[in-house]
């Protein structure tokens, strides 16, 4: 169940630190300046749409149409919102963490949701629910309530929809469906880098940037990405001393995250 929120006529009113988050997705010194100032800037011209939106819905669709126009250029598999902004380069996360800064931005309530290979909105206006598929640019926002079920129903098979033919895709062993906070976006942000440095064989990367994911928000996901990462760097060409660092911080950052979510339960 959302929880009710009122639209904010005005974002600047909502009180969401939108460039603290922002800054805190950014990895680059160099773009995060920059891109902060485009976003802001973004906002304030949404700023002027939002007093004369005829509804709350077709703002948000305002918001989706413009995102995709002004940021969300190119599909990329494992694009960083740094690329986002440099490059227009996106994905299903880096689409939907847009998406939802801006929808936070103006206090409208929404749950982000991701699955084993995608993640999405579904946000909750006065007119009813609507489903934000990031990449998607012309059918992506969906306000049919049917086809909204039928969308998720999609989603919850969990089949893999692979972007290039040429390229072979790792078949989890288990099912997501799960809300996720902006927080722990941010987590998932860090797996993907991972898996991209994985895929590279940058294996210390791939280490370095999954303790950090693990940190922020520990799953299934990152449980099973870890035994395959910790059996290839056992395998690896490594030295040892690297080897026992890599290790060592895996098995510490999954204990942490263990206690932390027996301590919560």
């Amino acid at each position: 169940m959302l929880s009710g929120m009122a639209f904010a006529g005005n974002g600047a009113n909502s009180g969401f630190p939108v460039d603290s988050y922002l800054k805190a997705f950014l990895t680059s010194s160099d773009c995060n300046s920059q891109s902060v100032q485009a976003f802001d800037s973004f906002l304030n011209r949404l700023d002027r749409k939002s007093k004369s939106a005829k509804s709350e819905r077709a703002f948000v669709r305002h918001i989706f149409n413009k995102t995709h126009q002004q940021f969300l250029k190119q599909y990329a598999a494992f694009a960083t919102l740094d690329e986002t902004f440099e490059k227009g380069s996106y994905n299903c996360l880096t689409g939907t963490i847009l998406l939802s800064l801006a929808l936070h931005h103006y206090n409208i309530a929404h749950e982000v949701i991701e699955t084993n290979y995608h993640i999405f909105i579904v946000a909750e206006t006065r007119e009813g629910q609507i489903l934000l598929e990031a990449t998607d640019s012309q059918n992506g926002f969906v306000t049919s309530q049917q086809d909204i079920e039928t969308r998720i129903a999609t989603y919850k098979q969990n089949k893999i929809q692979a972007q290039q033919t040429d390229k072979s895709y790792y078949k989890f062993q288990f099912e997501l469906y799960n809300t996720v906070t902006i927080d722990e976006l941010r987590g998932l942000s860090f797996y993907n880098k991972a898996v991209d440095s994985f895929n590279h064989g940058k294996l210390e990367a791939a280490a370095s940037d999954l303790v950090k994911a693990n940190a922020l928000y520990s799953s299934f996901r990152t449980e099973e990405f870890s035994q395959i990462l910790l059996l290839s760097l056992q395998q690896s060409e490594l030295d040892t001393k690297t080897k026992e660092n890599c290790m060592h911080a895996i098995l510490s950052s999954k204990q942490k995250s263990l206690a932390a979510f027996v301590a919560a339960n």
